[in-house]
């Protein structure tokens, strides 16, 4: 196990007080269909509405996952595992995208889940899902 350096406890304190300035929205209109599907109610999540918003929640299948708004237009998502691909722990969000905190290897990425910084080598994976104007269905 490697030591922790000065720069991932600074990075991770960063990290830290930058959340703590973010307001948590919960995820309202949110279901899950006997197929294995999860919906989420776009009018009743209006976090959505804005291109940036983002809205966690936990889907069983592939546990945490963001919806994030990525541009204008019923295709203008992307949805997101929060799972670093490299160190296996949950990112955490940070400014305009995430950081794989400590006990993570501070990987960056963007908000659609975009690798920014290593030493992570892949995305966050990107999970199917179809949408309308009023609902967003993950597969």
């Amino acid at each position: 196990m490697d030591a922790l350096t000065r720069r991932s406890f600074i990075c991770g304190g960063a990290a830290l007080a930058a959340m703590a300035t973010m307001p948590a929205v919960a995820a309202t209109g949110v279901k899950t269909l006997k197929n294995g599907k999860t919906t989420v109610d776009l009018v009743a999540n209006k976090v959505l509405a804005q291109v940036g918003g983002v809205l966690e929640l936990t889907i069983k299948k592939y546990g945490k996952v963001a919806v994030v708004r990525t541009s204008k237009g019923v295709k203008g998502f992307s949805v997101i595992n929060l799972a670093c691909p490299h160190a296996f722990v949950t990112v955490k969000r940070s400014g305009n995208g995430w950081v794989c905190s400590p006990p993570g290897h501070g990987s960056e990425f963007l908000l659609n889940g975009k690798l920014k910084v290593p030493p992570a080598t892949t995305d966050l994976k990107a999970i199917k899902f179809t949408a309308n104007s009023k609902l967003l269905t993950i597969d």
